[in-house]
């Protein structure tokens, strides 16, 4: 489930939220009906990047911040904006309501107060980069990214740095008690509690939740808080903490909330994820379902004590009938199954996992749509293991149909981030310059309307102009290594030939003529040793009879 950036209402009617299209989505709590949709003009180039909710003369007004720097007030009651403001900068990134005051975070690093009664810039201070900012009772600023700073507004005077986090922080909830404490959460598991009172370098307290975390909300009744917190997987998590010193470990929820389909008897139970929650009056208003079909539910907080599972119709389909009574999603009073040490009757962990990655069974998606999550997540985090599992597709209609379900604010941060991989190895380029391609196809008039087009797309012409220089040179030595290669190949086979015969056959008639020449051959020499021996016999008689050779004998 990817991060939450909306919210419920002040009075709890409404609910709204940022859809994966740039466009503000807004129920009715009470009915459960998606109420409005609402897309500011121009919003190809000007998509809205957060939303926050004011309450004015007992009226809840939607205040939009837009990629054009553009703060829009939209009035939830008659469905029309009530008034607009130029703040002169670039993208908001925060928006955090005081009661009087607007404080405004911009992607150009500065903090603008706005006058909500006098519809007025006040004053503007630099800060740097930030993805949140909150406000302390006494004027001070806070801004955020992944580490936190206190800021003294009217002077611009850095005051402290808070570090504790190892992903971008999300978001900031002041809580005034005896002491003023500052609850921090990030894209991870954990939220820590830091005293703005005592400027300490370690958090208070750290919260741990079972997953990573995608909304949460503080109730402070003086020193007790009440935290719930959503995760990614669709879970509810309750944390109750008394703020009176150091706490060595972190703490675990006080109690768990999950809601399932309530189906037919022998089928596989699916989870239903819970989205975002807010307390009001010892109640937790709770939105559970799968966009844009959201069901809306208040359960007392007393309940909330132990593992909790509650089985509830899909807010896809109508009212119907369950064997003799009606399920209605909007139950006041809501009947809560405990669950009391029992951890084999929670959901299979099957069904956690694919709740993790939004493939939420007996529900219907695209591959693209699955992906879509993913690229999100990755290009917001920059987690270079999510951005691999989304990009590297082979399948064409798969990216043209995840770059298509796109939001529009995501598009030119995917350009960049493409840009940037097309100057990697061979492989990594090649699936670049696959999605590079989709994008320039399907949103052309979007990225002409950008004026910084031509400033976000050099890079990427000189990565071109450079390997097509180095082209035919390349070409010409792959031509020579291939001459090489076959050259080689050739001699191997040469020498091959030139090897002795493994095996000699030789003719039975050659075999008999061989034999018969070698008998001639040894009687011939037999008859010669035979006749020179007989020679040398009667050579040496011959010299006995003459006495030529004997004087001794004769004398």
């Amino acid at each position: 489930m990817r991060e939450i950036i909306g919210g419920f209402s002040e009075s709890g009617r409404y609910y709204a939220e940022i859809g994966v299209n740039g466009k503000v989505n807004v129920w009715d709590t009470s009915a459960g009906d998606l109420r409005h949709t609402y897309s500011p003009s121009g919003h190809l180039n000007s998509s809205v990047t957060c939303i926050t909710w004011v309450q004015t003369d007992n009226t809840d007004l939607l205040c939009i911040g837009t990629q054009k720097g553009f703060i829009e007030f939209y009035n939830v009651a008659s469905g029309s904006i009530q008034s607009k403001v130029n703040i002169q900068s670039k993208a908001i990134k925060s928006i955090y309501c005081t009661g009087k005051h607007l404080y405004i975070g911009s992607d150009d690093g500065y903090v603008v107060k706005f006058d909500l009664k006098t519809n007025k810039l006040e004053a503007k201070m630099k800060a740097g980069k930030m993805c949140t900012v909150a406000v302390l009772p006494d004027g001070k600023i806070l801004s955020a990214s992944r580490e936190i700073k206190l800021w003294n507004f009217s002077s611009g005077e850095l005051v402290h740095k808070f570090i504790g986090h190892k992903n971008e922080i999300r978001s900031l909830h002041i809580i005034e008690a005896d002491k003023c404490y500052l609850l921090s959460s990030a894209r991870d598991r954990f939220i820590n509690i830091w005293s703005l009172s005592d400027l300490k370098r370690d958090p208070l307290a750290s919260l741990v939740a079972e997953d990573n975390i995608s909304s949460v909300y503080v109730h402070n009744m003086r020193n007790n808080i009440t935290v719930t917190v959503t995760t990614e997987s669709g879970t509810l998590h309750v944390f109750e903490h008394v703020l009176n010193g150091c706490v060595a470990h972190p703490l675990k929820p006080h109690g768990t909330l999950q809601i399932a389909v309530d189906n037919i008897k022998d089928e596989e139970t699916v989870q239903m994820p819970i989205i975002c929650s807010k307390i009001y009056d010892s109640v937790v208003y709770v939105a559970y379902g799968t966009r844009p079909f959201l069901a809306f539910e208040n359960i007392k907080l007393q309940k909330l004590n132990k593992c909790t599972f509650i089985a509830r119709q899909d807010p896809r389909k109508s009212k119907s009938v369950v064997g003799n009574y009606i399920i209605n999603p909007n139950i006041t009073d809501s009947k809560c199954i405990e669950l009391k040490n029992n951890r084999s009757s929670n959901l299979p962990l099957e069904t956690r996992l694919q709740n993790m990655s939004e493939e939420i069974e007996n529900t219907v998606q695209t591959k693209g749509e699955s992906i879509v999550h993913l690229l999100i997540q990755g290009l917001r985090s920059n987690d270079k293991n999510l951005l691999e599992s989304a990009l590297f597709v082979k399948d064409e209609r798969t990216i043209d149909n995840t770059v298509s379900r796109l939001p529009l604010q995501s598009i030119i941060m995917l350009v960049r981030k493409l840009i940037r991989l097309s100057q990697d190895r061979t492989l990594v380029s090649s699936v670049s310059a696959k999605w590079l391609s989709a994008v320039l196809r399907i949103h052309s008039s979007l990225l002409l309307a950008n004026p910084d087009v031509l400033e976000t797309f050099l890079p990427l012409e000189n990565v071109l102009s450079t390997r097509l220089n180095n082209f035919e040179q390349l070409g010409l030595l792959e031509f020579k290594l291939k001459a090489l290669v076959d050259r080689l190949n050739f001699d191997k086979q040469d020498k091959e030939k030139e090897q002795d015969a493994l095996l000699v056959y030789n003719d039975s008639d050659d075999e008999d003529k061989r034999t018969t020449d070698e008998e001639a051959l040894l009687t011939f020499n037999e008859s010669n040793s035979e006749d020179q021996s007989t020679s040398d016999e009667e050579e040496a008689m011959d010299i006995d009879l003459n006495g030529d050779d004997h004087p001794n004998i004769l004398r």
